[in-house]
């Protein structure tokens, strides 16, 4: 259903406008894509980097997940306090400040061979690093409109995941024991404020603050609140201790950023047929296969000893790929019972879930490697699956899921979520757009084609010859336009 969202008709034909469209996109908005693709190639490329440096200081595995809850904690900070700073002095001035924060923050790991030194510089440029993003997603929301919001949020989730893997194969062709890969994360990051600084785009409108209301969510989707819970203790433990584990394997560098770059890939690629998966069924269901089978790959993982050595880069390609899709199906699961207008109010609050998550996540990890070995890690992640699990079950007991006709579409997040929810296609909001150089206009085509599958650009369904979406029902003749699924499944939890 996508009630208070009017979305054009998109098509993946290489003819067709929404992909002349998405390559206007990538023109007009060149600069800050360049920006954005810097900035995460470095700061993907950073998180492996300081871990293999840490296990090489002979510094605990505890003090390794201090400095990923340090960055998660800043990041939680960032992406809160980042709005007054923004409003105060302009977006392509809080860039350019924030990216020279985060650079400098690289850089002085080198200078400060201090364990407690790294957690405190970690946390700086975790903050630095979501201000970053407030910047950029509030940028491009300002920038898009209600039709092309999906189309945007997708290509920007593409880069990000294509930079990231990019980062982590860059760190091969160095010495994580050397200065250089952190010169050169630091070079990067500096560079990223170049192209927006440089920008003859006019300044986007002021940040709104985001609204934190975790009892309402709670009450609203106790399943969706756990589950971005869980995701955010999963996800964290993977980016700041997944190097960790494969160094203490005993891979080699070369392989460790092949193990890290596998699970990114499997994340690209595994968020298109389960969200796709999550529209035509039971979302809570899916949900709750996700978390089950995730347990498979991370058991694989724990046994890595005994398995042949192409498994491992396979498990962990699987592993963060389902692990990956946690938060969004949360997301999505929640928005069935919220309204399209308290869309961007609840995405605040599932933020600062995911956040209390990837604060806890690592310290958690670490303590289980102590106990296991490397292997505690994803014995860890497990023990999270499980309690996803078993809280989905429970629930199940308690609430029917929402019939398909009534779902909101699956839309796809970046790995790491921000507070910015007005990017995401259903949510509703007012019509000030700015004329600039960098304003974006959705073309209207011309015809749409029959059935033309578009989940890639940022919604599901197939398109009729209205350019209407028109979603699976679970009964005969139901149609999205009835007046009996116009509204909301009623009742909370």
């Amino acid at each position: 259903m996508y009630s208070g969202v009017d979305f054009a008709p998109v098509t993946t034909d290489l003819q067709g406008i929404p992909v002349r469209f998405a390559l206007s996109v990538l023109r007009t908005l060149s600069a800050l894509m360049i920006s954005v693709t810097l900035l995460m190639f470095g700061n993907s490329m950073f998180s492996t980097l300081l871990a293999l440096r840490a296990n090489i200081e002979n510094y605990p595995n505890e003090m390794v997940g201090l400095m990923a809850s340090g960055y998660f904690f800043g990041f939680a900070l960032g992406t809160f306090r980042s709005g007054p700073l923004i409003n105060r002095i302009g977006h392509i001035r809080t860039f350019a400040a924030l990216s020279a924060i985060a650079a400098a923050s690289a850089m002085m790991v080198l200078i400060f061979q201090d364990p407690w030194a790294w957690v405190v510089l970690r946390a700086i440029m975790g903050a630095a690093s979501a201000g970053l993003f407030v910047v950029v997603e509030s940028w491009l929301n300002n920038r898009a409109t209600n039709n092309s919001r999906g189309i945007l949020l997708s290509i920007y989730i593409m880069i990000g995941y294509m930079a990231s893997a990019v980062g982590q194969q860059t760190i091969k062709f160095g010495d994580p024991a050397s200065f250089g890969l952190f010169l050169l994360v630091g070079i990067v990051l500096v560079l990223s404020l170049v192209p927006v600084s440089l920008t003859k785009a006019t300044h986007p409108d002021p940040v709104d603050k985001p609204l934190l209301n975790i009892r309402t969510l709670f009450s609203v989707s106790p399943t969706a609140v756990v589950g971005c819970l869980v995701a955010g203790l999963i996800s964290s433990s993977w980016w700041g201790l997944g190097p960790v584990y494969a160094q203490e394997l005993g891979l080699t560098v070369a392989q460790i950023s092949g193990f890290m770059t596998a699970g990114l890939l499997g994340g690209m690629l595994l968020q298109i047929p389960i969200g796709r998966l999550s529209d035509r069924q039971d979302r809570r269901l899916v949900l709750f296969g996700v978390a089950t089978f995730l347990s498979i790959p991370a058991l694989m993982l724990v046994l890595s000893g005994m398995m042949p050595s192409w498994t491992l880069p396979v498990s962990a390609a699987v592993f963060f790929g389902l692990s990956s899709t946690l938060y969004p199906l949360s997301i999505a699961y929640a928005n069935d019972y919220l309204d399209p207008g308290d869309v961007v109010a609840a995405s605040g609050g599932f933020v600062l879930v995911f956040g209390v998550g990837a604060v806890v996540g690592p310290l958690a990890a670490s303590a289980a490697m102590r106990f296991a070995g490397p292997q505690g890690m994803f014995m860890f992640a497990i023990g999270a699956a499980v309690l996803l699990v078993g809280f989905i079950a429970w629930r199940s007991r308690i609430r029917q899921w929402a019939p398909v006709v009534e779902k909101e579409p699956y839309i796809l997040q970046p790995e790491t979520p921000s507070a910015i929810g007005d990017l995401d296609p259903r949510a509703e909001v007012d019509e000030y757009y700015d004329d600039g150089p960098d304003t974006l206009e959705t073309p209207v085509p011309e015809a749409a084609p029959n059935k033309s599958f578009s989940f890639w650009l940022g919604r599901s369904g197939a398109a009729d010859d209205d350019g209407d979406v028109a979603h699976d029902s679970s009964e005969p003749g139901a149609t999205p336009d009835s007046e009996e699924t116009t509204a909301k499944t009623p009742g909370h939890d």
